[in-house]
């Protein structure tokens, strides 16, 4: 019996045959054929050569996480068969290029498994050279579920439009000979995807595009950034639209520049920003302190991978989070935020510029390495009304009769108006050193102690509801079990509430986004009402040490007393995540 509109797929080969391109581009598919998708990818720290994958889950329903063994595997070389074959389902397939490998049957220890042999080479060949290799087997793919040709027609046309009609044919006519091919040999293969026809359009967008689209949204202006995977390509997309969106786009030097220009940038008014994983974010260290003590705005997306220093540079990990809420000498109020999928990405991202404006103050967006490169179907967030705060910044005619001028004036709620250089009667001093209400130097004992205040009060001006905890799963008073995680663990974990939910259990999700500042009350709140309906809790985390436990410790006195860790630079698994929770109920 034929399973219809649902499939996992891994696509496998080595690095530079394109797997990621044809991952991206049959999910899109996938997409564009009325589906909900998922799209991850695995890559070695290697320019060319090892052995990369990207995997696609599709089904008719809103899904957030790869789950379950594969329906399809899209085998670009002997490695990907001989590595993978076991993930297959029963009466799963795997399309593989006959021209390279051969007898595939005696690497695989299953007779169950439909093995489709296509000349993708030489289809590639005929077409216009081997660099049309993957767009063969994207088309052999399409293929084999009886896909309608002309959804990857179009999307080969948006595509290669700018190269012309001759790269466009040939594309085409490289898709329609894989398609053409495997259409004929799937009559054994269980999947068939049917065109859903009148669905809302959805974007199909990952975590660093979401923050690119919402940094763009937001009004940013400057973007100084130095290439540090797996952020760079909020770098590359930022300076793909510089000229569309009147932004300055500089690749510095290093980071330890790019730190300082958003810092001068931020100072003269101009919504800047920067993005760079740990290694980077360290180097930037001593310039988030300067726009700590000289109350600049800014907004720093760090994407997390495997560290300490060079790690694995391809790999994830959720072990910065202490680091960015601590790093720099001293002390003065920064925001953190994780958020936990590319939605929340997008509307973070919104967020991040508005508050570093409202509090004066640099804005941490910790983002991880699978949660930047994972990309989800999500509503069309151009739908979604954006509003853009500036906070106390003077505008040209309160400045006119503006007299005596205090940058840092004391007020109640710790903020200072802020004024643009070059505007009249704006005259003052923003340096490194402790300073007075005017900017000028100041070692007065009193006068330190009612800066450090001023600049603690800041926080407390971001709303509750934007900073609160979000939750999914059962109801408080009806859930067996409370999972609480932050940043990406978020969309395994929700798939894992499935799971449970199949299985009888009904699981809670607290998904905790801003670790600064930090909504200690809510996150109290659920955790003792846990314990007093059900007493069990478990926090999952990408690190080896909890850090948000110590963190939630440190902010309520409440200690989780049972915690799921990994750091295996992999990602969560839903999988997993609902076997711990059944382990700790006892099931």
């Amino acid at each position: 019996m034929a399973i219809i509109n649902r499939l996992n797929c891994k696509i496998g080969g080595p690095a530079g045959t394109g797997v990621m391109t044809m991952g991206a581009l049959f999910a899109k598919c996938l997409q564009r054929a009325g589906l909900e998708v998922v799209g991850t990818n695995d890559y070695p720290s290697l320019i060319k050569g090892g052995h990369n994958t990207y995997k696609i889950r599709a089904a008719p329903e809103p899904i957030s996480a790869i789950v379950g063994k594969y329906d399809l595997l899209l085998a670009l070389d002997r490695l990907t068969v001989e590595l993978h074959w076991e993930e297959l389902v029963e009466g799963g397939a795997v399309i593989y290029d006959s021209d390279h490998v051969k007898e595939p049957s005696s690497l695989i220890g299953r007779s169950d498994i439909v093995l489709i042999g296509a000349p993708l080479t030489q289809m590639a060949s005929a077409a216009g050279g081997e660099i049309m290799f993957n767009t063969v087997a994207l088309g052999a793919a399409m293929g084999l579920m009886h896909l309608d040709f002309a959804i990857l027609e179009k999307l080969l046309k948006s595509i290669w439009a700018r190269k012309g009609s001759k790269v466009v044919d040939a594309n085409i006519a490289a898709a329609q000979a894989g398609y053409d091919f495997v259409k004929e040999k799937n009559g054994a293969f269980r999947v068939q995807i049917e065109e859903i026809k009148g669905k809302k359009p959805k974007m199909f967008i990952n975590g660093n595009e979401a923050c690119v689209l919402g940094a763009v949204k937001a009004g940013c202006k400057f973007v100084a950034e130095y290439p540090m995977s797996p952020s760079t390509s909020i770098l590359h997309l930022m300076a793909g639209h510089e000229r569309e969106y009147g932004i300055v786009v500089k690749q510095t030097e290093d980071e330890i520049a790019a730190a300082n220009m958003i810092a001068g940038a931020g100072a003269a008014g101009v919504r800047a920003m920067t993005a760079t994983s740990g290694g980077g974010f360290s180097l930037m260290v001593e310039a988030l302190g300067l726009m700590g003590i000289a109350e600049i705005p800014a907004v720093i997306f760090e994407s997390q991978r495997a560290g300490p220093s060079t790690g694995l540079p391809t790999y994830t990990e959720q072990a910065d989070l202490l680091f960015a809420l601590h790093a720099s000498q001293g002390e003065f109020p920064r925001v953190v935020v994780a958020p936990g999928d590319p939605l929340e990405c997008y509307l973070e991202a919104i967020n991040a510029f508005n508050i570093a404006e409202l509090v004066q103050t640099p804005v941490i967006v910790l983002l991880d390495k699978f949660l930047s490169e994972t990309s989800l179907t999500i509503e069309d967030v151009r739908s979604i009304p954006v509003k853009i705060e500036r906070g106390k910044l003077m505008t040209d005619e309160q400045m006119e009769s503006a007299t005596g001028f205090k940058r840092y004036a004391f007020s109640e709620d710790g903020i200072s108006p802020r004024c643009i250089f070059g505007q009249k009667n704006s005259i003052h001093v923003a340096s490194s050193y402790e300073h007075d209400e005017t900017g000028f130097t100041s070692e007065d004992p009193k006068m330190r102690v009612a800066m450090i205040n001023k600049r603690a009060r800041k926080l407390s001006a971001i709303p509750d509801y934007i900073i609160a905890p979000s939750f999914a799963g059962a109801g408080e008073d009806s859930a067996e079990i409370l999972l609480v995680c932050w940043g990406s663990t978020k969309m395994p974990m929700l798939e894992a509430l499935k799971l449970l939910g199949q299985q009888g259990i009904a699981a809670r999700m607290m998904h905790i986004r801003y670790a600064s500042p930090f909504p200690a009350r809510a996150v109290l709140s659920a955790l003792t009402s846990a314990m007093h309906s059900h007493g069990k809790t478990v926090i999952f985390e990408g690190n080896s040490t909890a850090q948000m436990r110590s963190l939630i410790f440190q902010k309520t006195g409440y200690y989780i007393e049972n915690a799921y860790l990994r750091y295996d630079a992999r990602p969560f698994k839903a999988e997993e995540i609902a076997q711990a929770a059944r382990k700790h109920l006892g099931r």
